[in-house]
Protein backbone atom coordinates (compact mmCIF):
# COMPACT_ATOMS: atom_id res chain seq x y z
CA UNK A 1 0.00 0.00 0.00
CA UNK A 2 1.43 3.36 -1.08
CA UNK A 3 0.75 6.05 1.51
CA UNK A 4 0.38 9.56 0.10
CA UNK A 5 0.47 12.93 1.83
CA UNK A 6 -0.87 16.09 0.19
CA UNK A 7 0.13 19.60 1.23
CA UNK A 8 -2.02 22.16 -0.54
CA UNK A 9 -4.87 20.11 -1.96
CA UNK A 10 -6.20 22.05 -4.91
CA UNK A 11 -7.55 20.67 -8.16
CA UNK A 12 -4.19 19.71 -9.66
CA UNK A 13 -2.86 18.07 -6.49
CA UNK A 14 -6.06 16.05 -6.16
CA UNK A 15 -5.78 15.05 -9.83
CA UNK A 16 -2.21 13.81 -9.36
CA UNK A 17 -3.22 11.95 -6.19
CA UNK A 18 -6.00 10.23 -8.13
CA UNK A 19 -3.43 9.00 -10.68
CA UNK A 20 -1.32 7.08 -8.15
CA UNK A 21 -3.49 4.02 -8.76
CA UNK A 22 -3.36 4.02 -12.58
CA UNK A 23 -0.58 1.40 -12.67
CA UNK A 24 -2.62 -0.92 -10.45
CA UNK A 25 -0.89 0.02 -7.23
CA UNK A 26 -2.92 0.11 -4.07
CA UNK A 27 -2.71 3.53 -2.47
CA UNK A 28 -4.37 5.78 0.06
CA UNK A 29 -4.10 9.43 0.95
CA UNK A 30 -3.33 9.28 4.67
CA UNK A 31 -2.51 12.93 5.49
CA UNK A 32 -3.65 16.27 4.10
CA UNK A 33 -2.67 19.83 5.00
CA UNK A 34 -4.57 22.78 3.61
CA UNK A 35 -5.71 26.21 4.78
CA UNK A 36 -9.21 25.31 3.55
CA UNK A 37 -9.88 21.73 4.54
CA UNK A 38 -13.48 21.72 3.34
CA UNK A 39 -12.33 22.68 -0.14
CA UNK A 40 -9.55 20.08 0.03
CA UNK A 41 -12.04 17.34 0.93
CA UNK A 42 -14.31 18.48 -1.90
CA UNK A 43 -11.46 18.29 -4.41
CA UNK A 44 -10.48 14.79 -3.25
CA UNK A 45 -14.09 13.65 -3.60
CA UNK A 46 -14.40 15.33 -7.01
CA UNK A 47 -11.39 13.37 -8.29
CA UNK A 48 -12.47 10.13 -6.58
CA UNK A 49 -9.20 9.88 -4.69
CA UNK A 50 -8.78 6.89 -2.36
CA UNK A 51 -8.70 8.54 1.06
CA UNK A 52 -7.93 6.44 4.13
CA UNK A 53 -10.68 6.20 6.73
CA UNK A 54 -8.04 7.25 9.24
CA UNK A 55 -6.71 10.11 7.08
CA UNK A 56 -5.40 12.96 9.23
CA UNK A 57 -6.15 16.55 8.29
CA UNK A 58 -4.00 19.54 9.23
CA UNK A 59 -4.46 23.27 8.86
CA UNK A 60 -0.91 23.96 7.68
CA UNK A 61 2.39 22.34 6.76
CA UNK A 62 3.91 22.94 10.20
CA UNK A 63 1.19 20.87 11.84
CA UNK A 64 1.71 18.21 9.16
CA UNK A 65 5.46 18.02 9.89
CA UNK A 66 5.00 18.05 13.66
CA UNK A 67 2.63 15.08 13.42
CA UNK A 68 5.19 13.21 11.30
CA UNK A 69 2.65 11.07 9.41
CA UNK A 70 4.02 7.87 7.89
CA UNK A 71 3.97 8.55 4.16
CA UNK A 72 5.84 7.22 1.14
CA UNK A 73 5.55 10.45 -0.83
CA UNK A 74 4.11 13.95 -0.62
CA UNK A 75 2.36 15.99 -3.32
CA UNK A 76 2.81 19.77 -3.02
CA UNK A 77 -0.08 21.70 -4.54
CA UNK A 78 -0.19 24.97 -2.62
CA UNK A 79 -0.56 28.34 -4.31
CA UNK A 80 2.63 29.02 -6.31
CA UNK A 81 3.70 31.62 -3.75
CA UNK A 82 4.27 28.87 -1.19
CA UNK A 83 5.82 26.11 -3.32
CA UNK A 84 9.37 26.93 -2.24
CA UNK A 85 8.62 27.47 1.43
CA UNK A 86 6.60 24.25 1.62
CA UNK A 87 9.17 22.11 -0.17
CA UNK A 88 12.05 23.42 1.93
CA UNK A 89 10.15 22.64 5.14
CA UNK A 90 9.31 19.13 3.93
CA UNK A 91 12.85 18.34 2.78
CA UNK A 92 13.89 17.15 6.26
CA UNK A 93 11.28 14.38 6.21
CA UNK A 94 13.38 12.64 3.57
CA UNK A 95 10.46 11.22 1.56
CA UNK A 96 10.01 11.79 -2.19
CA UNK A 97 8.27 15.04 -3.06
CA UNK A 98 6.18 15.94 -6.09
CA UNK A 99 6.02 19.72 -6.59
CA UNK A 100 3.76 21.64 -8.91
CA UNK A 101 5.22 24.21 -11.28
CA UNK A 102 6.44 26.89 -11.06
CA UNK A 103 8.68 25.76 -8.21
CA UNK A 104 9.26 29.42 -7.22
CA UNK A 105 7.97 32.84 -8.26
CA UNK A 106 11.12 34.93 -7.76
CA UNK A 107 14.87 34.47 -7.84
CA UNK A 108 15.27 34.59 -4.05
CA UNK A 109 12.85 31.69 -3.63
CA UNK A 110 14.49 29.75 -6.43
CA UNK A 111 17.92 30.12 -4.88
CA UNK A 112 16.56 28.97 -1.52
CA UNK A 113 14.99 25.91 -3.14
CA UNK A 114 18.06 25.07 -5.20
CA UNK A 115 20.44 25.41 -2.27
CA UNK A 116 18.17 23.30 -0.06
CA UNK A 117 18.00 20.40 -2.51
CA UNK A 118 21.25 20.50 -4.51
CA UNK A 119 23.01 18.17 -2.06
CA UNK A 120 19.91 16.70 -0.44
CA UNK A 121 19.05 13.02 -0.43
CA UNK A 122 15.37 13.94 -0.70
CA UNK A 123 14.16 13.53 -4.31
CA UNK A 124 11.89 16.28 -5.61
CA UNK A 125 10.05 15.73 -8.89
CA UNK A 126 8.88 18.82 -10.78
CA UNK A 127 5.54 18.72 -12.59
CA UNK A 128 6.72 19.28 -16.17
CA UNK A 129 4.42 17.01 -18.20
CA UNK A 130 4.97 18.60 -21.61
CA UNK A 131 8.51 17.24 -21.61
CA UNK A 132 7.24 13.76 -20.79
CA UNK A 133 4.24 13.36 -23.09
CA UNK A 134 4.34 10.85 -25.98
CA UNK A 135 4.42 13.55 -28.66
CA UNK A 136 7.50 15.23 -27.17
CA UNK A 137 9.22 11.90 -26.65
CA UNK A 138 8.62 10.99 -30.30
CA UNK A 139 10.05 14.36 -31.36
CA UNK A 140 13.06 13.77 -29.10
CA UNK A 141 13.72 10.38 -30.69
CA UNK A 142 13.55 11.87 -34.18
CA UNK A 143 15.85 14.77 -33.33
CA UNK A 144 18.34 12.49 -31.55
CA UNK A 145 18.36 10.19 -34.59
CA UNK A 146 19.67 13.07 -36.70
CA UNK A 147 16.46 13.42 -38.71
CA UNK A 148 16.82 17.21 -38.92
CA UNK A 149 20.45 17.63 -37.86
CA UNK A 150 21.56 20.00 -35.08
CA UNK A 151 18.79 22.42 -34.01
CA UNK A 152 19.62 26.04 -34.84
CA UNK A 153 16.26 27.66 -34.11
CA UNK A 154 13.13 26.69 -32.22
CA UNK A 155 9.91 28.71 -32.26
CA UNK A 156 7.19 27.72 -29.80
CA UNK A 157 3.68 29.14 -29.52
CA UNK A 158 0.54 28.85 -27.45
CA UNK A 159 -2.61 30.77 -28.33
CA UNK A 160 -5.38 29.92 -25.87
CA UNK A 161 -8.49 31.40 -24.20
CA UNK A 162 -7.79 33.45 -21.10
CA UNK A 163 -11.12 33.37 -19.25
CA UNK A 164 -9.94 30.94 -16.57
CA UNK A 165 -6.80 33.00 -15.93
CA UNK A 166 -8.47 36.40 -15.76
CA UNK A 167 -11.59 35.42 -13.80
CA UNK A 168 -10.17 33.22 -11.02
CA UNK A 169 -7.24 33.19 -8.58
CA UNK A 170 -4.75 32.87 -11.44
CA UNK A 171 -5.14 36.63 -12.05
CA UNK A 172 -3.54 37.35 -8.67
CA UNK A 173 0.06 38.19 -9.60
CA UNK A 174 1.18 37.60 -6.02
CA UNK A 175 0.00 33.98 -6.28
CA UNK A 176 1.27 33.18 -9.77
CA UNK A 177 4.15 35.50 -10.61
CA UNK A 178 2.65 36.25 -14.02
CA UNK A 179 1.94 34.18 -17.09
CA UNK A 180 5.50 33.29 -18.05
CA UNK A 181 5.69 31.32 -14.81
CA UNK A 182 2.10 30.12 -14.86
CA UNK A 183 1.96 28.91 -18.48
CA UNK A 184 5.13 29.36 -20.53
CA UNK A 185 7.17 27.39 -17.99
CA UNK A 186 5.74 24.16 -19.49
CA UNK A 187 6.52 25.06 -23.08
CA UNK A 188 9.92 26.55 -22.38
CA UNK A 189 10.93 23.35 -20.61
CA UNK A 190 10.12 21.12 -23.59
CA UNK A 191 11.67 23.64 -26.02
CA UNK A 192 14.97 23.48 -24.13
CA UNK A 193 14.68 19.69 -23.86
CA UNK A 194 14.21 19.20 -27.61
CA UNK A 195 16.78 21.83 -28.57
CA UNK A 196 19.30 19.94 -26.45
CA UNK A 197 20.95 22.93 -24.85
CA UNK A 198 20.61 25.31 -21.91
CA UNK A 199 19.85 29.07 -22.08
CA UNK A 200 22.40 31.75 -21.29
CA UNK A 201 20.47 34.98 -21.97
CA UNK A 202 16.93 36.20 -22.62
CA UNK A 203 15.05 39.22 -23.91
CA UNK A 204 11.30 39.41 -23.48
CA UNK A 205 8.13 41.51 -23.55
CA UNK A 206 4.78 41.16 -21.81
CA UNK A 207 1.65 43.32 -21.74
CA UNK A 208 -2.05 43.37 -20.94
CA UNK A 209 -3.80 44.52 -24.10
CA UNK A 210 -7.28 42.95 -24.23
CA UNK A 211 -8.34 42.24 -20.65
CA UNK A 212 -8.33 45.89 -19.68
CA UNK A 213 -11.06 47.74 -17.84
CA UNK A 214 -12.17 49.70 -14.80
CA UNK A 215 -14.66 47.29 -13.21
CA UNK A 216 -14.33 46.57 -9.46
CA UNK A 217 -11.87 43.78 -8.77
CA UNK A 218 -14.47 41.54 -7.08
CA UNK A 219 -17.38 42.14 -9.49
CA UNK A 220 -19.16 39.21 -11.18
CA UNK A 221 -21.44 39.18 -14.22
CA UNK A 222 -24.44 38.97 -11.93
CA UNK A 223 -23.81 42.48 -10.54
CA UNK A 224 -22.52 44.07 -13.73
CA UNK A 225 -24.70 46.72 -15.45
CA UNK A 226 -22.98 45.94 -18.79
CA UNK A 227 -23.71 42.22 -18.96
CA UNK A 228 -25.85 42.65 -22.10
CA UNK A 229 -23.10 44.42 -24.11
CA UNK A 230 -19.88 42.99 -22.67
CA UNK A 231 -17.94 40.92 -25.27
CA UNK A 232 -17.20 38.35 -22.54
CA UNK A 233 -20.58 38.64 -20.78
CA UNK A 234 -23.46 36.17 -20.53
CA UNK A 235 -25.43 37.47 -23.53
CA UNK A 236 -22.37 37.16 -25.79
CA UNK A 237 -21.59 33.75 -24.29
CA UNK A 238 -25.10 32.52 -25.15
CA UNK A 239 -25.95 34.36 -28.36
CA UNK A 240 -22.61 34.68 -30.16
CA UNK A 241 -20.46 31.88 -28.73
CA UNK A 242 -23.28 29.34 -28.60
CA UNK A 243 -22.64 28.33 -25.01
CA UNK A 244 -25.28 27.42 -22.42
CA UNK A 245 -29.03 26.99 -22.90
CA UNK A 246 -30.14 30.48 -21.92
CA UNK A 247 -28.87 33.86 -20.77
CA UNK A 248 -29.96 33.02 -17.23
CA UNK A 249 -27.81 29.89 -17.29
CA UNK A 250 -24.94 31.91 -18.73
CA UNK A 251 -25.25 34.49 -15.93
CA UNK A 252 -24.93 31.73 -13.34
CA UNK A 253 -22.04 30.05 -15.15
CA UNK A 254 -20.19 33.32 -15.70
CA UNK A 255 -20.60 34.32 -12.05
CA UNK A 256 -20.05 31.09 -10.12
CA UNK A 257 -18.30 27.77 -10.52
CA UNK A 258 -20.49 24.92 -9.30
CA UNK A 259 -18.86 22.02 -7.51
CA UNK A 260 -19.83 18.44 -8.46
CA UNK A 261 -21.76 18.12 -5.19
CA UNK A 262 -24.02 20.98 -6.32
CA UNK A 263 -22.61 23.48 -3.85
CA UNK A 264 -21.53 26.92 -5.00
CA UNK A 265 -17.80 27.06 -5.60
CA UNK A 266 -15.32 29.69 -6.68
CA UNK A 267 -16.57 33.06 -7.91
CA UNK A 268 -15.94 33.89 -11.56
CA UNK A 269 -14.80 37.51 -11.41
CA UNK A 270 -14.96 40.13 -14.14
CA UNK A 271 -12.15 39.68 -16.65
CA UNK A 272 -12.13 43.44 -17.22
CA UNK A 273 -11.56 44.27 -13.56
CA UNK A 274 -9.05 46.92 -12.69
CA UNK A 275 -5.85 45.98 -10.86
CA UNK A 276 -5.33 42.68 -12.69
CA UNK A 277 -1.55 42.58 -13.04
CA UNK A 278 -0.99 39.49 -15.20
CA UNK A 279 -0.34 39.80 -18.93
CA UNK A 280 -2.42 38.51 -21.85
CA UNK A 281 0.40 38.56 -24.44
CA UNK A 282 4.06 37.72 -23.99
CA UNK A 283 7.17 36.79 -25.97
CA UNK A 284 10.68 35.73 -25.06
CA UNK A 285 13.83 34.93 -27.04
CA UNK A 286 16.60 32.80 -25.53
CA UNK A 287 20.21 32.56 -26.62
CA UNK A 288 21.30 28.98 -26.00
CA UNK A 289 24.71 27.69 -25.00
CA UNK A 290 24.85 25.85 -28.35
CA UNK A 291 24.33 29.12 -30.24
CA UNK A 292 20.74 28.27 -31.16
CA UNK A 293 17.88 30.71 -30.64
CA UNK A 294 14.69 29.58 -28.88
CA UNK A 295 11.57 31.76 -29.06
CA UNK A 296 8.25 31.32 -27.31
CA UNK A 297 5.12 33.41 -27.78
CA UNK A 298 1.83 33.12 -25.93
CA UNK A 299 -1.48 34.91 -25.85
CA UNK A 300 -4.69 34.39 -23.90
CA UNK A 301 -6.99 36.08 -26.40
CA UNK A 302 -7.45 33.42 -29.11
CA UNK A 303 -10.64 31.34 -29.28
CA UNK A 304 -11.96 28.30 -31.12
CA UNK A 305 -10.12 27.34 -34.29
CA UNK A 306 -7.51 30.04 -33.65
CA UNK A 307 -6.19 28.17 -30.62
CA UNK A 308 -2.95 26.27 -31.10
CA UNK A 309 0.01 24.91 -29.15
CA UNK A 310 3.21 23.65 -30.66
CA UNK A 311 6.61 24.51 -32.08
CA UNK A 312 8.93 24.35 -35.09
CA UNK A 313 12.52 23.15 -34.80
CA UNK A 314 14.80 24.15 -37.66
CA UNK A 315 17.90 22.00 -38.06
CA UNK A 316 20.67 21.79 -40.62
CA UNK A 317 18.93 19.10 -42.64
CA UNK A 318 15.25 19.57 -41.92
CA UNK A 319 12.46 21.10 -39.90
CA UNK A 320 10.31 19.30 -37.35
CA UNK A 321 6.90 20.70 -36.45
CA UNK A 322 4.96 19.55 -33.41
CA UNK A 323 1.23 20.18 -32.92
CA UNK A 324 -0.02 19.26 -29.45
CA UNK A 325 -3.69 20.00 -29.97
CA UNK A 326 -3.89 17.66 -32.97
CA UNK A 327 -1.31 15.12 -31.77
CA UNK A 328 0.82 15.34 -34.92
CA UNK A 329 4.45 15.64 -35.94
CA UNK A 330 5.84 16.54 -39.36
CA UNK A 331 9.45 16.28 -40.51
CA UNK A 332 10.26 18.17 -43.69
CA UNK A 333 13.60 17.61 -45.41
CA UNK A 334 15.80 20.52 -46.47
CA UNK A 335 17.64 18.22 -48.91
CA UNK A 336 14.70 16.97 -50.97
CA UNK A 337 10.94 17.40 -51.23
CA UNK A 338 10.04 14.65 -48.77
CA UNK A 339 7.89 15.08 -45.68
CA UNK A 340 7.08 12.46 -43.07
CA UNK A 341 4.03 12.80 -40.85
CA UNK A 342 3.24 11.05 -37.59
CA UNK A 343 0.05 10.80 -35.54
CA UNK A 344 0.77 10.16 -31.86
CA UNK A 345 -1.95 9.02 -29.47
CA UNK A 346 -1.52 10.97 -26.21
CA UNK A 347 -3.50 8.51 -24.10
CA UNK A 348 -6.26 9.43 -21.69
CA UNK A 349 -4.52 11.32 -18.90
CA UNK A 350 -4.08 15.09 -18.72
CA UNK A 351 -1.40 17.32 -20.24
CA UNK A 352 -1.35 15.36 -23.51
CA UNK A 353 -0.61 12.19 -21.56
CA UNK A 354 2.43 13.67 -19.85
CA UNK A 355 0.99 13.17 -16.38
CA UNK A 356 0.99 9.42 -17.06
CA UNK A 357 4.79 9.50 -17.21
CA UNK A 358 5.18 11.90 -14.30
CA UNK A 359 3.15 9.67 -12.01
CA UNK A 360 5.09 6.61 -13.19
CA UNK A 361 8.33 8.29 -12.15
CA UNK A 362 6.85 9.34 -8.80
CA UNK A 363 5.70 5.79 -8.06
CA UNK A 364 9.11 4.37 -8.97
CA UNK A 365 10.81 6.97 -6.79
CA UNK A 366 8.61 6.03 -3.84
CA UNK A 367 9.25 2.32 -4.39
CA UNK A 368 12.93 2.28 -5.32
CA UNK A 369 14.39 5.73 -4.67
CA UNK A 370 15.14 6.25 -8.36
CA UNK A 371 14.88 9.94 -9.13
CA UNK A 372 12.39 11.26 -11.69
CA UNK A 373 13.40 12.38 -15.14
CA UNK A 374 12.17 15.87 -14.19
CA UNK A 375 13.90 15.95 -10.81
CA UNK A 376 14.68 19.50 -9.67
CA UNK A 377 18.43 18.80 -9.58
CA UNK A 378 19.33 15.65 -11.53
CA UNK A 379 16.64 16.25 -14.18
CA UNK A 380 17.29 19.99 -14.50
CA UNK A 381 13.73 20.68 -13.38
CA UNK A 382 14.88 24.05 -12.06
CA UNK A 383 15.82 25.53 -15.44
CA UNK A 384 12.43 26.46 -16.92
CA UNK A 385 11.40 28.33 -13.77
CA UNK A 386 14.72 30.18 -13.74
CA UNK A 387 14.30 31.05 -17.43
CA UNK A 388 10.78 32.39 -16.84
CA UNK A 389 11.86 34.50 -13.86
CA UNK A 390 14.61 36.00 -16.02
CA UNK A 391 12.18 36.53 -18.92
CA UNK A 392 9.84 38.45 -16.62
CA UNK A 393 12.75 40.58 -15.42
CA UNK A 394 13.75 41.28 -19.01
CA UNK A 395 10.19 42.24 -19.97
CA UNK A 396 9.82 44.59 -17.01
CA UNK A 397 13.24 46.20 -17.41
CA UNK A 398 13.43 46.23 -21.24
CA UNK A 399 16.94 44.71 -20.99
CA UNK A 400 18.68 41.48 -21.88
CA UNK A 401 19.07 39.33 -18.76
CA UNK A 402 21.72 36.69 -18.10
CA UNK A 403 20.32 33.32 -17.02
CA UNK A 404 22.27 31.88 -14.12
CA UNK A 405 21.88 30.67 -10.56
CA UNK A 406 24.16 32.67 -8.27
Amino acid sequence: MIRIGVVGCGLQAATIASYVGVYNDEYEVVAVADVNLENAKSRLAEKKVCVSESCRFFNNVDEFIAAAPEVDGIIIGTFCTYHTETACKLEKLGVPLYIEKPVAINLEQLMQLYNTFKNSRTPIEVSLPMRMCALTQKAKALIDSGAIGPVHQAVGYEDTPGEIYFSTWFRDFEKTGGMFLQKAVHDIDYLFYLTGSIPTEVCAMRAKTYYQGDKPYDMTCRECPDQATCPEGPVAQFREMGRYNSVAEAVNACSLRMNPDGKVGTKRLCVFSKDIAIEDIGECIFRMESGAHVTHTQNFIARGHACRRGARFCGSNGTLEIDFNNGTLAVSSHRNSSQEKYQVDPGKLSHYGGDKELIYDFIQCMKTGKRARTDLITGNGVMSTLACICARESADSAKFVKIKLD
